[in-house]
């Protein structure tokens, strides 16, 4: 009876082992590929406890070393935990399994709150140069806005707990990283941090203005109160330059920044691509337009919709004439396929499912983000390859071909974006070969699509819903259309009996 403790540890243990497996087991990045799996996985609570215990030490020597003191400390950040957990859980849900995210959330509160305290460990740093701003340009860039509003909040109260329980170190630091927050919204280069410093500036210069006003500064206080608010404006650019680039690359995050540099046709594997399978590129373009403009319709990134789409056939640069779009040879969509005639469907299917390796083994060798490279799997997911599974039934006399060797190797994809560019692919593919493609028969066409993906259970990884397929549906209606449209037949000038002779101008009669 005296060991009765020693049962209810083990049940709590146990329970804690069960819930950490069962959340490892529904991590998204962990059920994606083989080919993207991290080498080093921690699972999101351990993540989570992780992070709330460093915050903890860090502000432990501030609060003191008494038991009350400890204990309101602890409770404290597991009401802060158990907010962010819930916060999560209930409005950006696609962050709740993923660990990656998570553990940056964790860090940059954590960083956060480092950055008070070693400003505050400097006497002569004012309260008002503490570069909160930086924390929400990362979270924003790195994750959502919506988290970074509120890792903003709390980082502002606990710099005004930290400074004394300020109020005007905490409302400069809440309007400041509010200014960086929305500011960094919209960055699409690198320079253009450098405009959300200077929008920290003129807000918190506001806010140092207004509370002049309140308290009754002098002008000579209030100048040099503006001068540690120019300083927070470049502490918040210099410190978002240095560490967004470590942390895309360590956390496998991609930013609006990467995109648009990965998206440029003159990097070296994009130009392969143009000048090696000609026909893949212009298949490209099409594809990454449709895209885009259904990634607009239901939400989606847009922009990881477009520069994905350029990449997700790049592995058809090892055999490029084994792509019917590349064979310029061909006069006619029912003319057969010049490289696959001597092989066997079995052969065939081979040679087309190997472009995804050689995709992904091609953009880690360029270094490509992994947000990017996940649509070169995704995107045909485990689609059946039916042209040569076609052939092979019709060559099979006695037994039936496995449909799974006719399969690609997925995974199946796990985002909007992916689910995205996988229709937008075969779409545009399928209406290569439709004749007269009207409106009716170029919606029809995306119909068909959709529903047999759906039916061969592509997207039940994918967080999208029935009205997100409606609108995509409509969207690749209208674009294909407007590719397809109708062009007037031009007149001829009517041929005159006698032409007149081309005469050389005065000047070269002179000559």
């Amino acid at each position: 009876m005296g060991r009765w403790w020693l049962n209810g540890v083990k049940r709590a243990l146990q329970s804690t082992l069960e819930w950490i497996n069962r959340t490892e087991t529904r991590n998204p990045r962990r059920q994606r590929s083989s080919l993207l799996a991290k080498e080093v996985h921690v699972p999101t609570p351990i993540v989570t406890i992780g992070s709330a215990l460093i915050l903890f030490v860090l502000l432990l020597p501030q609060v003191g070393f008494t038991i009350p003191m400890i204990t309101a400390l602890a409770g404290l950040i597991a009401i802060l935990t158990l907010f962010f957990v819930l916060y999560i859980q209930t409005d950006l849900p696609q962050f709740i399994n993923d660990d990656e995210a998570v553990f940056l959330t964790g860090f940059c509160m954590v960083l956060g709150v480092g950055m008070i305290e070693l400003c505050q460990r400097f006497p002569a740093f004012s309260q008002y140069g503490v570069p909160v701003g930086a924390i929400t340009i990362l979270v924003t860039l790195l994750l959502h806005v919506r988290l970074a509003f509120l890792v903003g909040v709390v980082l502002s109260l606990f710099c005004g707990a930290l400074y004394g329980f300020s109020f005007n170190a905490m409302f400069v630091a809440f309007f400041s990283s509010m200014a960086a927050m929305l500011a960094s919204r919209h960055v699409r280069h690198r320079s253009d941090l450098v405009r959300a410093g200077f929008h920290v500036v003129w807000v918190s210069c506001l806010c140092i203005y207004g509370l002049g006003l309140f308290h009754v500064w002098s002008t000579t206080l209030v100048l040099h109160r503006f001068c540690w608010v120019g300083i927070n404006g470049a502490l918040c650019v210099i410190v978002a330059l240095a560490l967004l680039p470590v942390l895309e690359s360590f956390f496998s995050r991609v930013t609006p920044i990467t995109l648009l540099e990965v998206g440029d046709f003159n990097r070296p594997l994009l130009r392969r691509l143009m000048m090696e399978a000609p026909g893949t590129y212009h298949h490209t373009l099409l594809v990454s337009a449709l895209a885009e403009q259904a990634a607009e319709a239901i939400g989606a990134n847009s922009l990881l919709c477009r520069v994905g789409m350029y990449y997700h056939d790049v592995g058809k640069l090892e055999h490029p004439d084994y792509f019917i779009e590349n064979q310029t040879m061909r006069r006619s969509p029912k003319d057969k396929a010049e490289f696959h005639d001597k092989l066997n469907p079995s052969i065939s299917s081979l040679v087309i499912v190997s472009h995804v390796k050689d995709g992904v083994a091609l953009a880690r060798r360029y270094k490509v983000p992994e947000e990017v490279i996940r649509f070169i799997p995704e995107h045909h997911g485990t689609s059946l390859i039916k042209y040569f599974y076609m052939q092979a039934l019709q060559q099979e006399d006695e037994e039936a071909p496995s449909v799974d060797a006719y399969r690609y190797p997925g995974p199946r994809p796990h985002s909007k974006e992916t689910v995205i560019g996988m229709l937008a692919d075969s779409v545009e593919a399928a209406s290569r070969a439709l004749e007269e493609p009207t409106y009716e028969r170029l919606k029809g066409l995306v119909e068909k699509i959709v529903n047999s993906k759906y039916m061969d259970s592509q997207f039940e990884e994918a967080p999208i819903t029935l009205q997100d397929l409606r609108k995509i549906i409509d969207s690749f209606s209208a674009s294909l259309s407007a590719i397809y449209h109708v062009r007037i037949e031009y007149p001829e000038m009517p041929e005159k009996e006698s032409p007149l002779p081309l005469t050389p101008p005065a000047s070269f009669e002179s000559e």
